[in-house]
């Protein structure tokens, strides 16, 4: 091997490595082995450069916009609850419900955000059918990976093995080219789950022993009790004479001297009790009802004693405007590993943190010093704004559970113009009336522009690490063909008889994507894949479309470890999931799509060129 072979070999292997030991961000790795090529004299400024002007990056990213728009107008909200009229008490009608319902929206939307708008949801209809959520989520995250299958835009690797045959200067697949073999994986996995999954997933009591958590929409005292923080939510009152009335909350430093949190502050006024914002500056006066949260009990004595204040209930009856919700932490959130203090979270959120747990299984040490991670899962108090924060920021938090007394229409008002602006955008995308790039780009632009959020609010939809990712990973299959190290490669598996049958070559590719797609992100998995299949096809003098779709379906099959893709590690936490549960369910259904793949995708695309 030469010199540049030896230097791309390396910076790949370290790439993997660093990949799958999940330490650094996605977009930092693949970005410093791009800047390796880069200074090693690899690749030139031009060529490092192009995957930041790609047309794929730029569809995606377009993509991120439009989803987020969906998300944002509620309309795959309400998609998700339509759940709740149809889904049923049984567990295999409410498995079949589930998974169509989150196939079908992964076929449009990013599988993250498909599992993020239905989480809640599919919880909900866990409670109202008392079935345990460990029999549905996985069915869940399952489905919505099964159903990126579908359609071109249905996950980003369909997107990279079709650039693959448009830079080689080849007719490219339509939009619904994937669906034939998308729907037969489809169905075989629901068949699967329905039948032989649901026996291998495990039962109520084994990760979901508390039937109360996660539950969507649930009551008050649900919630305070999944967490056992009744107990520390008191009610006290400052009568006249209260050294404690005329100041200030910072100026009391109430929860550095007595670890003591107040989450709400009533004054009496002549319609009733009024509850005011409560912050820093809030001014406490005689006759105010104070509703505080304190472990530490001896604390909490001693705050009335030297406040001279009265106890008036222990627990307390918080005031209606105190809402109570269970967020969970998503694993690419910007806040795993700090700690609540660090992020400041009642500065950013205006909701205050009153437990944690970790794993379904409570943090005793201080909530506030504890550093997060991914599916921990929070209970806060809120008043209705910053419940609308909340639900905005599925990103870090993920909201999951409240009260029953705050459901909301999900409607907003740019909702119809969403549905029409999207079916405007398949229907481009479908027929071919203008490039794909264009329809995704104007799609997005037109949900701005009619309202669906923001525009700073489309800048924060998009997920900058996956972009950055993918355009720093391109290059990268640029220098394994520039050096030669692809065609090594190619060449060693041409040498041998035994790999060169067009079967026998379908069924390595789907094992090596599926293989790096359980421990790496598929999409990086499918750039540094698709160029080898499309090099192979060429030498064997066989059809690159079968082994590109084979490539493509691989890289949605990342079933067997919670830490394949988002949606599995974000359903591990609320499902109480163990690393061989995955194992269990997954290994049988990869084996099963790859059988499938095998025999459906040479019979739609034939090798014969």
């Amino acid at each position: 091997m030469t010199h540049d072979i030896w230097i791309v070999t390396c910076v790949l292997l370290a790439t993997i490595i660093a990949f799958v030991l999940d330490r650094f961000r996605l977009d930092v790795v693949a970005f410093v082995s791009l800047l390796s090529l880069l200074l090693t004299g690899i690749l030139t400024p031009t060529e490092a450069t192009a995957g930041f002007s790609n047309s794929l990056v730029l569809m995606i990213a377009g993509l991120f916009v439009v989803g987020g728009a969906i998300l944002e107008s509620g309309v795959a909200d309400l998609a998700g609850r339509w759940l709740g009229r149809v889904g049923g008490t049984s567990t295999t009608r409410l498995t079949v419900t589930v998974m169509l319902a989150s196939a079908l929206l992964s076929a449009f939307l990013s599988s993250t955000g498909t599992v993020a708008v239905m989480l809640p949801v599919v919880l909900s209809l866990c409670r109202r059918a008392e079935v345990a959520p460990s029999k549905l989520l996985i069915p869940l995250a399952f489905a919505a990976s099964l159903g990126g299958m579908l359609t071109l835009i249905g996950t980003p690797p369909n997107m990279v093995v079709n650039q693959e045959l448009r830079d080689a200067g080849l007719e490219v697949f339509q939009f619904f080219s994937f669906a034939p073999a998308g729907i037969l994986m489809l169905t075989l996995g629901i068949v699967f789950m329905c039948t032989i999954g649901t026996r291998l997933l495990p039962k109520q009591g084994t990760g979901a022993e508390d039937a109360t958590q996660f539950q969507g929409f649930v009551s008050r005292p649900e919630l305070i009790h999944s967490y056992g923080v009744g107990g520390q939510i008191r009610e006290i009152r400052l009568p006249h004479g209260s050294t404690f009335a005329g100041r200030t909350l910072r100026d009391l430093e109430l929860r550095t001297t007595f670890h003591v949190n107040v989450l709400a502050v009533s004054t009496p006024g002549a319609r009733g009790p009024v509850v005011r914002k409560c912050n820093p500056d809030t001014l406490l006066q005689p006759g105010d009802t104070l509703f505080i949260k304190s472990s530490n009990e001896e604390a909490t004595t001693n705050l009335i004693r030297q406040g001279q204040m009265e106890l008036v209930a222990s627990p307390a009856s918080l005031p209606k405007e105190v809402h109570l919700a269970e967020l969970i932490i998503p694993p690419r959130s910007e806040f795993v590993g700090r700690t609540v203090r660090d992020i400041d979270f009642f500065r950013m959120y205006g909701a205050m943190v009153l437990a944690l747990q970790d794993r379904n299984k409570p943090v005793r040490t201080r909530t506030s010093d504890t550093p997060l991670g991914p599916g921990d899962t929070l209970l806060v108090a809120a008043n209705a704004s910053a419940l609308k924060r909340l639900r905005k920021s599925r990103n870090n938090v993920l909201l999951v559970s409240e009260q029953e007394e705050q459901r909301e229409s999900p409607l907003t008002p740019a909702a119809r113009w969403v549905v029409v602006i999207l079916i405007g955008m398949l229907v481009a995308m479908s027929t071919g009336i203008v490039a794909n790039v264009t329809a995704v780009l104007v799609a997005a632009a037109l949900m701005v522009i009619v309202g669906a959020f923001r525009g700073s609010n489309a800048y924060q939809s998009i997920n900058w690490e996956s972009i950055v990712m993918i355009a720093s990973v391109m290059p990268l299959a640029t220098a394994l063909e520039k050096t030669g190290a692809l065609d090594l490669v190619v060449g060693a598996i041409v040498e041998r008889p035994g790999l060169t049958s067009p079967r026998t070559l379908l069924l390595l590719l789907f094992a090596v994507t599926s293989l790096l797609s359980q421990a790496i992100s598929n999409t990086a998995t499918s750039v540094l894949i698709a160029p080898l299949a499309l090099e192979l096809s060429d030498q064997l003098a066989v059809s690159p479309y079968p082994l590109l779709m084979g490539v493509a379906l691989a890289a949605s099959t990342a079933f067997s470890t919670p830490v394949a893709s988002p949606i599995n590690a974000l359903v591990t936490g609320a499902g109480g999931y163990r690393f061989g549960d995955f194992l269990k369910v997954g290994v049988p259904l990869q084996f099963l799509i790859l059988i499938a793949t095998l025999s459906i995708v040479p019979y739609l695309f034939p090798f014969n060129p």
